[in-house]
């Protein structure tokens, strides 16, 4: 029995059920963060459906996270690494390859930097659970500029009614 797929308009590699397990687990990987204004989870799936590596934004290993810096915006901008570049470069710390796998983003969508490291490291497919809001139209753009380039796949998942949107 073939398991429900995301979207019934076009033929979706990942079934819904997993999207929305795998969205659970990027929520709680975005928990770990120290940051007090936003919490970003990522987790990367190999093709047979693995768990490859997780991340989420914070600053690097070794590196002070103090209350003071994540409340001071210009220093924490500076030092916090993407949830998204996190999970690669986690991946690469334990020998992992990301070619070819998945990417889940919970609580913001990608940024153009990130974009590009996610076509780098060989991720062909991302999806986002957040919409995108007047601050990051800009960095929006060019991701899926790039997305579309690279030929990334990514989608945008609503939990609210479980639907699934290509956006690039």
């Amino acid at each position: 029995m073939q398991e429900e797929t995301a979207s019934s308009n076009e033929q979706h590699p990942v079934s819904l059920k997993w999207i929305q397990r795998y969205f659970k687990i990027a929520e709680q990987v975005s928990a770990w963060s120290k940051d007090p204004s936003s919490k970003i989870g990522a987790i990367i799936v190999g093709d047979k459906g693995q768990i490859i590596s997780q991340g989420y934004n914070g600053f690097p290993r070794g590196v002070i996270d103090s209350e003071d810096r994540y409340n001071q915006r210009e220093i924490k901008y500076k030092l916090v690494v993407h949830a998204e570049m996190n999970a690669i470069l986690n991946a690469l710390y334990n020998g992992s390859s990301v070619d070819g796998a998945t990417l889940y983003v919970h609580n913001l969508p990608v940024c153009h930097e990130c974009a590009k490291a996610i076509i780098q490291a060989g991720i062909t497919r991302v999806y986002i659970d957040t919409n995108i809001n007047e601050r990051w139209q800009e960095s929006w753009h060019y991701t899926k500029t790039m997305f579309s380039e690279a030929k990334v796949e990514c989608y945008y998942y609503n939990d609210a009614d479980g639907s699934i949107t290509r956006q690039c």
